[in-house]
């Protein structure tokens, strides 16, 4: 815009000069006009060419893009009240007195029949030589309520080494009271071969189990 502005000034400047040079140089022509007409029209040209410059520059400057500023709306977050801590009373401790029960004590109710294992020999692991005889002796007692009758008790082999020398069952006709005692005697014989023995006797009353009776040796040899 300001080239635009020294090119115009530059023509005015040029037509005065142009017509400067003609009154110089130009043939003789008849007298000058008045300076005021020649002043007029240089005021006119330079008034026209001022206005066509401004006409311009007016021009350019409604043609420039406008520029204008837009502001981004940002969303605004809602505040959130918060709730206030509130205090809670904390609930008084109290003394309960709570009561005891006490829990039924069970008595143990003998049975009617019932046997245990008082004493037994020869110890068990014992060493005898082998072939030598011994005897197996257990003394059991009557735990139960009631009587061990005559003709209702046998001695009976079960298990293990037999060592007896007569039988596997014997009769025991003897009457056994509750609390009572019983010695029972098997003969035996220790075997022939050295090693550890071990047998297991019992106690019935019409085929019912009273007592469990072991015996268990170690034969040598001499």
């Amino acid at each position: 815009m300001r080239t635009n502005r020294i090119a115009s000034l530059s023509a005015v400047i040029a037509l005065m000069l142009i017509l400067s040079a003609c009154n110089v140089f130009g043939p003789k022509i008849p007298p000058t006009p008045d300076p005021l007409v020649i002043q007029s029209t240089i005021d006119a040209a330079a008034t026209q060419v001022v206005l066509t410059i401004s006409a311009q520059l007016t021009g350019t400057a409604l043609a420039q893009p406008t520029h204008t500023a837009t502001a981004t709306l940002v969303p605004t977050q809602a505040a959130t009240a918060t709730p206030l801590a509130t205090s809670t009373a904390l609930p008084t401790a109290t003394n309960t007195r709570i009561p005891v029960t006490l829990a039924p004590t069970f008595t143990a109710t003998p049975a009617n029949f019932g046997c245990s294992l008082s004493n037994s020999s020869p110890a068990a692991g014992a060493k005898f030589n082998i072939n030598d005889e011994f005897d197996a002796v257990w003394t059991v007692k009557n735990t139960g309520l009631k009587n061990w009758e005559i003709g209702t008790l046998d001695l009976k082999y079960d298990s293990g080494q037999k060592m007896q020398k007569v039988a596997d069952i014997f009769d025991i006709p003897t009457l056994v009271e509750p609390g009572k005692e019983l010695t029972l005697i098997v003969d035996m014989a220790v075997p022939a071969t050295a090693g550890k023995y071990s047998a297991t006797w019992k106690l019935l009353m019409d085929g019912t189990t009273l007592c469990t009776l072991p015996v268990s040796i170690e034969a040598v040899t001499p």
